[in-house]
């Protein structure tokens, strides 16, 4: 019976070796195919937080996204899509105050993401 079960055992850690050993490599070569670009970086007037205005980019075959994300002061903006507003045009923001931010859009832009509140801000939309 050991003799048996010796080959299957080598064989199904090969195969998960493989596996690992593959994915790994493909995200290696090919990771996170998108990119964002910082167009303007504006603290709460406390300080506590931020709002990054971004464009995503995910390649040839989407176009530059306009986002927005809120950010504690401490944390590192990452390579990932805007926690707070998302849209297919230019757009502005303006802070009203340490816990509320006024965001001007276009109303005739595609909206993909309009959340009422990140990280305890309140987001005020206002379709011009």
């Amino acid at each position: 019976m050991r003799s048996k079960l010796k080959p299957i055992l080598i064989t199904i850690m090969v195969i998960i070796a493989v596996y690992f050993a593959g994915k790994y490599a493909l995200n290696s070569l090919f990771g996170d195919m998108c990119g964002n670009d910082i167009k303007q970086k504006i603290p709460s007037p406390n300080g506590e937080n931020v709002a990054y205005i971004f464009e995503r980019n995910c390649g040839a075959t989407t176009g530059f996204s306009p986002q927005l994300s809120i950010l504690n002061k401490g944390e590192k903006f990452q390579n990932e899509s805007g926690n707070t507003f998302r849209t297919d045009k230019e757009f502005t923001v303006e802070w009203l105050s340490d816990k509320n931010l006024k965001v001007i859009y276009d109303k005739s832009s595609e909206t993909y993401k309009m959340d009422k509140k990140v990280n305890g801000i309140k987001i005020h939309y206002i379709g011009k």
